[in-house]
């Protein structure tokens, strides 16, 4: 699985700069794996699984450095994320039902730090994740040893990737709202300079020529960013996750000017094809289907009302200006 450094202070979900100090506890679910010694130094993949997860909130799994007071987190900058863990997973989350796999290396850098493990003493550690971040409850440091290496390990920088929607910054994990058929734009950049590769994930939204569009208008769906990486930067890959919620239609006229006494056809469907029934407020203008004819006066005003469609898109109901010239 490939990693991504979790930005601390953009996410506004990591540990606090200042340590918060843990109260007695005892977690109350459990995690199974392989054993976390003697690991292999170069990268060691492991696939485990959560039992009793909590009811509360998901988990964060990160490798860090062991804090150096007891009953305190490990410091945010040791820190490097290896996994977000939800009960059922969705929105760029591992399900706890299922297994959950990543890799540790005894060599890793954080956005501030290059770590050694085999000099630092390091460990798995496991947090409740943003929506219960101060609660320290469920907090779990497993330690993890590594073999003796026989060659130097080459330690990468990790790759930063910037993604934007629609001009403001993605955060991971972050959802945002995609309504249907919305336009949207794209962009992408890496720290690196590497070429960012740019995917929907699921099938209810779809990405081509920088832009992202939901094809529902309910459920949700993941956007991926990926480096392939070279000989100074790890691979990136990174994921942000969409809810789909119904999209808006939209009258192509909205405002005009006609001469008195002239008929003019106006648009028979909204953007996405929903027949329009027109309604006048006064005399000057009369509406048959969608062919408007307007007499004397100094105009109108014509109300402009579309069905929606469940799951799909919302009802039109907007004012048409009309000027009689």
């Amino acid at each position: 699985m490939n990693k991504f450094i979790r930005v601390i202070s953009a996410l506004g979900i990591a540990v606090a700069a200042t340590l918060v100090a843990a109260p007695a506890h005892a977690e109350t679910f459990t995690w199974s794996s392989r054993p976390l010694t003697n690991l292999d130094p170069a990268g060691t993949l492991i696939t485990g699984s959560i039992t009793n997860f909590p009811t509360k909130s998901g988990l964060y799994i990160f490798q860090c450095v062991k804090a150096k007071v007891a009953g305190e987190r490990p410091a945010s900058d040791t820190c490097f994320d290896l996994a977000w863990v939800t009960a059922n997973g969705g929105q760029g989350s591992t399900s706890s039902k299922g297994p959950i796999s990543f890799t540790l290396k005894a060599q890793y850098s954080t956005a501030t730090k290059s770590i050694d493990c085999s000099v630092e003493e390091c460990g798995v550690f496991f947090r409740y994740d943003r929506s219960a971040q101060t609660d320290t409850s469920e907090d779990l440091f497993k330690p993890i040893t590594f073999l003796a290496s026989t060659a130097p390990v080459v330690t990468k920088t990790s790759d930063t990737v910037t993604v934007t929607f629609n001009g403001a910054v993605l955060i991971r994990n972050v959802p945002n709202n995609l309504g249907y058929r919305a336009k949207t734009v794209i962009s992408a950049t890496a720290a690196s300079g590497l070429p960012v590769t740019l995917a929907s994930a699921t099938d209810d939204c779809s990405f081509a020529n920088g832009s992202l569009t939901a094809l529902k208008g309910s459920g949700t769906c993941r956007l991926t960013a990926t480096t392939a990486g070279n000989a100074t930067y790890d691979a990136a890959n990174v994921g942000f996750p969409f809810i789909l919620v119904p999209g808006n239609q939209k009258l192509s006229l909205t405002t005009f000017g006609i001469k008195k006494n002239a008929t003019r056809t106006l648009p028979a469907a909204t953007d996405f094809g929903t027949p329009i029934a027109y309604k006048s407020n006064s005399k000057q203008c009369k509406v048959e289907a969608n062919i408007l004819t307007v007499g004397k006066g100094k105009g109108c005003v014509l109300t402009a009302t579309a069905a929606g469609k469940d799951q799909m898109w919302l009802p039109l109901n907007t004012a048409v200006r009309v000027n009689i010239k």
